[in-house]
């Protein structure tokens, strides 16, 4: 994404607009000198917070909206990435395996595994 003073203006104001401190709700000052890097499709600010001097580190993502991909399977949009196994048929059979063998307990199978 090209950038501009004009567009990047722009882009402050309606962060400014909408940056709270996530501690104490409180409105944060963002300017230029915020801004720590920025890429073709990002910007990386860091701002704090007056009132309670809390640092916040924040991403914005400039990819126009409808140059988003959306997924074809509506389920796996829905998911967090790290909350799904990447794992073959094979590996899967071991873990249920095992944790079959354990009650279904992880705490059982990385406490065994943690003593040997």
């Amino acid at each position: 994404m090209e950038v501009n003073p004009h567009s990047l203006h722009q882009i402050l104001t309606r962060i400014r607009e909408q940056m709270r401190c996530p501690q104490c709700g409180t409105h944060i000052s963002v300017d230029f000198p915020s801004v720590k890097l920025t890429g073709d499709d990002f910007m990386l600010l860091q701002l704090k917070c007056e009132s309670c001097s809390a640092f916040i580190v924040l991403h914005v993502n400039l990819t126009e909206q409808n140059k988003i991909e959306t997924p074809a399977d509506t389920r796996k949009a829905l998911l967090n990435a790290s909350s799904t196994l990447s794992l073959s048929e094979d590996e899967m059979t071991t873990l249920r395996s095992a944790l079959t063998s354990y009650d279904g307990s992880f705490e059982k199978l990385f406490g065994t595994m943690k003593n040997q």
